[in-house]
C-alpha cells in the first residue's frame, strides 16, 4: 500500500473516532511531515491526549513520550535520573532511556506549568533538537511535541516557548448532536494499517524537496502585508518555517511535489497569530487573499451548522415552524454552495465543496425529521 494511502487511511480512521476534530487532526499530520511543534489549548475531556496517543500507536518504530506537568516537575522527570555510577565520577550525565530527549513524538500536559528549571532546557530540545546532556551534546530525534493548556500563557518567560509551536488550537467540546450521538454509540473499529518511521521519514525528505515558487512567494509577501496593515507583526523564523516546512508538507500529503497556494494555505489560520484576539482576524484574511471560494464555503457551513442546531433544539411547539424556517434558509445555502462547485479549479478543490454540500444536505434530512416528522 502506498504511503499516501495509509495516511488517507489513518485521517478517516481518526475523524470517525473523533468527531469534530478535523482541523486537529490535519495539523497534526502535518506536523509529522513538517517536523514542527503543535500547541492544544482548551477545556480538559476534549478528547486532546487521546488524540495524540491514538496517532502515535499508527507508527510504527516511533518512540513516544508522555508527561503530566506541574510546578513541581523535577529535571529527572522528564530528562532522566542521574547517572549515579558516573556521577561518583564527577560525570553529571542523566540516563535518558524511556524519557523526552530520546522521543520521536512526545506530548506534556499543562506544558506551561512547567518550571523555569526547566523551560531553557525544553526550549534548546524543541527548538534545537539538542539535549545537554553533561558536557556531551546529544542530538534528540524528536520529531513533532504536542502541547496543551487549559489556558493560555500570561507570563512573559513563558511567550518563547508559546512561539516555539508553529500550530495551535482550540478544540472545544461537540456541538452537532449527531456527532455527539455518533461519539455516544461508537464502537472500535479496526485500526487502519500503521506506517513505519521509515515510511514517514521517506515524506519528511520528500517536503525538503518541494521547491517553493516565486508565485507561493509573492502570495505569502502580500498576505504578510495585510496582516501587517492589521497589525499583526509575526517574527521572520514563522513565516520561513511556513513557507519552507509547513506549505511543502501539506503538498506532500495532497500527493503532490509542487506547492498549490489555495488549498495548501488553509492551515495558516492556526498558524498567523500571536493573540486569541486576532484569529477571526487572521482566518478572515488568509480566506479572502488565498481562497475566497473556500472562505465562503467555510462561512455558509458554519451558518447552515448553527440554523440546523437552533431548529433542532426547538421545543414542541415551535418545532414545526422553527423547523419549516430552517429547511427554507438550509436550502437557499445549499444552493449558494452548489453554486461554487461549478466555479472551477482543482479536483481536491471541488471535493471539498460537494463535501460541504453533503454535509449541508444532512442537516436538511435532520432538521426535515426531527421537526415536521417527515
Amino acid at each position: 500500500m502506498d504511503t499516501i494511502d495509509k495516511i488517507n487511511d489513518i485521517r478517516l480512521y481518526l475523524q470517525n473516532t473523533f468527531k469534530e476534530r478535523t482541523d486537529v487532526i490535519e495539523g497534526l499530520l502535518t506536523a509529522l511531515v513538517a517536523q514542527v511543534h503543535v500547541l492544544l489549548i482548551g477545556a480538559p475531556g476534549t478528547a486532546k491526549s487521546a488524540i495524540t496517543v491514538t496517532l502515535a500507536s499508527l507508527i510504527e518504530g516511533f518512540e513516544y513520550y508522555q508527561w503530566l506537568m506541574t510546578k513541581f516537575t523535577t529535571p529527572e522527570e522528564l530528562f532522566g535520573p542521574y547517572d549515579l555510577q558516573k556521577l561518583k565520577a564527577g560525570a553529571y550525565e542523566r540516563m535518558t532511556d524511556g524519557r523526552l530527549p530520546v522521543a520521536h513524538m512526545a506530548y506534556l500536559d499543562e506544558l506551561f506549568k512547567a518550571n523555569s528549571a526547566i523551560l531553557n532546557a525544553l526550549l534548546t530540545l524543541i527548538n534545537e533538537r539538542i539535549f545537554y546532556n553533561g558536557t556531551k551534546k546529544e542530538t534528540s530525534p524528536l520529531q513533532t511535541l504536542i502541547g496543551t493548556s487549559n489556558e493560555y500563557p500570561q507570563e512573559e518567560e513563558l511567550q518563547a516557548l508559546f512561539d516555539r509551536f508553529l500550530l495551535r488550537y482550540e478544540p472545544g467540546y461537540i456541538k452537532e448532536d449527531g456527532n455527539f450521538a455518533a461519539m455516544l454509540m461508537h464502537s472500535s473499529e479496526q485500526p487502519p494499517a500503521p506506517i513505519t518511521a521509515m515510511e514517514l521519514e521517506q515524506l519528511q525528505q520528500e517536503s525538503s524537496r518541494v521547491s517553493v515558487e516565486s508565485h507561493v512567494v509573492d502570495a505569502i509577501v502580500t498576505l504578510r502585508a495585510d496582516l501587517v496593515q492589521e497589525g499583526i507583526v509575526l517574527s521572520d523564523r514563522r513565516w520561513v518555517q511556513v513557507t519552507k516546512r509547513l506549505l511543502p508538507a501539506r503538498a506532500v500529503l495532497a500527493g503532490r511535489r509542487h506547492i498549490v497556494i489555495e488549498e495548501d494555505a488553509e492551515i495558516l489560520q492556526h498558524v498567523l497569530w500571536e493573540d486569541p484576539s486576532q484569529k477571526a482576524t487572521v482566518a478572515m484574511i488568509v480566506r479572502k487573499r488565498l481562497d475566497p471560494v473556500a472562505g465562503q464555503v467555510s462561512e455558509l457551513l458554519e451558518d447552515a451548522r448553527d440554523i440546523a442546531n437552533t431548529a433542532m433544539k426547538a421545543s414542541d411547539e415551535q418545532a414545526v415552524s422553527l423547523g419549516t424556517e430552517a429547511i427554507k434558509k438550509l436550502k437557499s445555502i445549499r444552493s449558494e454552495v452548489q453554486a461554487c462547485i461549478g466555479a472551477g479549479g482543482t479536483p481536491a478543490k471541488r471535493q471539498k465543496i460537494q463535501e460541504a454540500d453533503a454535509k449541508i444536505e444532512e442537516f436538511l434530512k435532520g432538521v426535515t425529521r426531527k421537526c415536521l416528522g417527515i
